[in-house]
Parts: structure tokens; C-alpha cells; sequence
């Protein structure tokens, strides 16, 4: 790597520690922004009426929004049950 870098479109190089200092102060700030927003701003909005009324829909079905996969979710297996009985009882519909 160069041991000059440029912080800004001016003609004054920056030393590799400058440089250093200013990415350090780059990540501080991305980590607080991200803290910011996962501990207040996430938390105020999930007390948003609309969302509130979405999380409790989710929760009384037990829904788990976080689910990579549908067979994550325990409400999937009934869902399965009763589409493989569909397909028995009427073998050439759909699909």
C-alpha cells in the first residue's frame, strides 16, 4: 500500500497514520449509526400502531419472521398435511 494516501481532492498527502485515524473514525461512526438505529430507532418503531398489529398477527400464529425457511416455522407442517391430502383426494388438479 501507499504510504501516502489522499483524504480529500486537495494536493496535501496524508500519512498512513492520518489515514489510519480517519478510517478508525469511519468505522466508529458506521458502528454507532448501526447501534442508533437497532437499539432506539427499531425499538420506537415497533410501537407504530400498524406494526404493533403486524408483530401481534405474526405472534398469535406463531410466525417467526426471522425464518430463513419455511420449514423453519413450526405453523408449516400443518400447511403441508393439508395440501398433501388435497393432492390425494384430487390427484389430477393443479399441478
Amino acid at each position: 500500500m501507499n504510504s501516502f494516501n489522499r483524504a480529500d481532492k486537495s494536493n496535501q498527502p496524508v500519512s498512513q497514520s492520518e489515514g489510519s485515524c480517519i478510517r478508525w473514525i469511519r468505522f466508529l461512526s458506521l458502528t454507532a449509526m448501526l447501534c442508533i438505529l437497532w437499539l432506539v430507532i427499531l425499538p420506537r418503531a415497533a410501537e407504530i400502531p400498524q406494526l404493533q398489529s403486524e408483530i401481534e398477527f405474526l405472534d398469535q400464529r406463531k410466525i417467526d419472521p426471522s425464518a430463513m425457511f419455511y420449514s423453519d416455522l413450526e405453523s408449516i407442517e400443518q400447511t403441508v398435511q393439508t395440501i398433501n391430502h388435497f393432492h390425494q383426494e384430487n390427484p389430477d388438479d393443479l399441478w
